[in-house]
């Protein structure tokens, strides 16, 4: 376990637009579509059964329990860094997604963000044992039209919390894109993994700078999990938080801002009978 020494420095530069979704497909189909950045977006979910019956909420009773969630206003990102996130202990059913926001001091709206966080909890509500595969998904990524070339893929960090929760436990991983550059694992190994966010002058990982967990798996795919054998009456949590890396070597901590870049980021769950 990497010690993740905690920072409150916060680099908020307001900068392109994001799009953020969580959606499935297969016998349990889920839909979240959010647009971040000059336009009001909208964020919702919905679910279809057949043989397999999951359900979705965002509470951990279920009282609620609902085929279809929505969130709308969303606004645009401004980058901050991952010390200053994890400072804040999104990974609680009780925050929701505005807590990452910065809001209007006089009217309490929502003005922007600095990350976003959503939770979620998946339970099994049939009779069948299920397994499912949660794919986080890179569905659409615009370069800059500010002749730089970039996208936004190259500074995001997604963090994706997956729990029992009963155990008390709060586990997260964290994936970036592969490093422009080698960089090299505690014990010497070169590695395209990447920083979770600030570089030391040797590009090499210690407690004060951490590599991600993983590299995105492919230019479609960010991360994937596979949960088994689950059965009746079982739950899992999960909250899946983003924001835009400022201290990346490619944010605009040393560049302009990637104007006009755009990034539409999904969860795609296929659940099936054992």
């Amino acid at each position: 376990m990497y010690d993740r020494k905690l920072i409150r420095k916060r680099r908020r530069r307001k900068i392109a637009a994001v799009a953020i979704g969580i959606c499935t497909v297969g016998v349990v189909s889920l839909a979240i579509v959010s647009f971040l950045g000059r336009y009001v977006g909208t964020f919702t979910v919905s679910l279809r059964n057949e043989e397999v019956k999951l359900a979705l909420s965002e509470q951990q009773s279920f009282k609620n329990s609902s085929s279809y969630l929505r969130i709308s206003d969303l606004k645009p990102f401004e980058e901050t860094t991952f010390k200053s996130i994890i400072d804040r202990q999104p990974d609680d059913e009780e925050l929701d997604y505005t807590y990452g926001a910065n809001l209007n001091p006089k009217s309490g709206k929502v003005e922007s963000f600095e990350f976003f966080k959503y939770t979620f909890f998946v339970k099994n509500v049939g009779t069948t044992t299920a397994t499912y595969n949660l794919q986080i998904k890179n569905l659409e990524s615009t370069v800059a039209n500010d002749g730089s070339g970039r996208k936004l893929d190259d500074t995001i960090r997604v963090m994706i919390y997956e729990n029992d929760p009963d155990s008390g436990d709060h586990n997260f991983k964290v994936y970036a894109k592969a490093a422009a550059e080698k960089n090299f694992e505690r014990d010497g190994t070169p590695t395209y993994r990447e920083f979770i966010s600030k570089y030391p002058y040797d590009n090499t990982e210690s407690d004060d700078y951490p590599l991600v967990d993983s590299s995105f798996v492919d230019d479609k795919t960010i991360a994937q999990y596979t949960v088994s054998d689950f059965a009746k009456e079982d739950i899992k949590r999960y909250t899946i938080v983003t924001w835009l890396e400022g201290e990346d070597p490619q944010s605009s901590s040393e560049y302009n801002a990637p104007k006009g870049a755009s990034i539409k980021i999904g969860v795609e769950i296929t659940a099936y009978e054992n």
